[in-house]
């Protein structure tokens, strides 16, 4: 058969493609281009490595639940598509050819790759493999994460996960750059990039030390109260303080804070040295360290955060990230909310 009308370049002049001993190499037959270009299926492949194994077109038949015209054809595809026998047929037994013989380790490998690759793509189907990435809010992580996790894990042992603790607008420029699956957080911006799945709702209180006049007063605390106190601050970049800046009616005070600090660490050292009274949503205040003080809910008017599931507009999340959602939901239905915290999400 002529190499060039069957669409392969000539042995003698092709680059080999298969490993520097092996003896297709030798013979400088371009294993992995020749499949691509003759068109060489999975199923030419089974077949031929099925007849080598069983020795016999009538017991390859058989084993694939195929008639035997249609294997014999088969063979003869990959043999013509080739250019070469693979096999020796006698009446009474089929045997390798020596280039069979080189070209079925070959085949087998291909084989074994596909199969390996189909069974990784099953398994991350399946949530026995994968690996989930969260950007969420401390509060967030700290109070339905942490848990939520440990559940997961006990589900799905072979799933990584990884999450990140940031404010709103780290939590929104992760999503934006790929680098999280999803995020749990509050809007910090609209944008179009992203779609906000509201989960939560915590209510804005006081937290102050307990033996501050508010963390002992039994009266209702309004926002009025506050005009006069020195309020400490997280930093721009969080949902709590786009909220604060963004609502109107609210005491100056609360926009341009005495003391600003970037993480609750820093806010508990403040309040915990007398340094004055922050104001923060429910779920941030109820966190460990800052559980330790006083909250007061705040009145006249309630203002709530608004805490979302925040994925990319447009994008479908991995069977993984899918499951540890449905977990986070699971959660938060079964659980009793903590004070000034209710759920939205059905």
């Amino acid at each position: 058969m002529d190499r060039r009308l069957a669409g392969l370049p000539d042995a003698d002049n092709c680059e080999p493609m298969v490993g520097p001993h092996h003896s297709f190499h030798k013979q400088k037959i371009p294993i992995y281009y020749s499949l691509m270009s003759i068109n060489a299926t999975l199923k030419h492949l089974r077949c031929f490595a099925t007849v080598a194994h069983e020795g016999s077109f009538t017991q390859a038949a058989k084993r694939m639940y195929l008639t035997q015209s249609s294997l014999t054809a088969a063979i003869q595809q990959l043999e013509q598509a080739l250019g070469l026998k693979l096999f020796d047929r006698t009446t009474r037994r089929v045997t390798l050819t020596r280039e069979g013989n080189s070209f079925l380790p070959v085949a087998e490998r291909l084989l074994q790759e596909f199969e390996r690759a189909v069974a990784d793509v099953r398994a991350v189907a399946e949530r026995q493999l994968g690996h989930v990435s969260i950007a969420a809010a401390p509060s967030v992580v700290a109070l339905i994460l942490a848990p939520v996790i440990a559940k997961f894990n006990a589900a799905y042992p072979n799933i990584s996960v990884a999450v990140s603790d940031s404010g709103a607008q780290a939590v929104q420029r992760r999503l934006l750059a790929a680098e999280a699956d999803f995020g749990i957080a509050s809007r910090w911006a609209d944008d179009p990039a992203l779609e906000f799945r509201p989960l939560i709702c915590d209510r804005f209180g006081v937290v102050c030390r307990r033996d501050h006049p508010f963390g002992r007063m039994k009266s209702r605390l309004t926002w009025k109260r506050l005009q006069d106190e020195r309020h400490i601050g997280l930093a721009v970049d969080t949902g709590i303080r786009t909220t604060l800046q963004s609502t109107p009616g609210l005491p100056a005070m609360l926009r341009t804070p005495h003391l600003e600090v970037s993480s609750t660490g820093s806010l508990h050292a403040m309040l915990d040295a007398g340094l004055g009274i922050a104001v923060l949503p429910a779920l941030a205040a109820h966190m460990k360290p800052l559980s330790q003080f006083a909250f007061r809910e705040l009145a006249g008017p309630r203002i709530e955060r608004e805490i979302c599931v925040i994925t990319r507009r447009g994008r479908v999340l991995s069977p993984a990230a899918r499951s540890m959602l449905d977990t986070v939901n699971a959660h938060l239905q079964a659980q009793a909310m903590p004070q000034g915290v209710r759920l939205v999400a059905k």
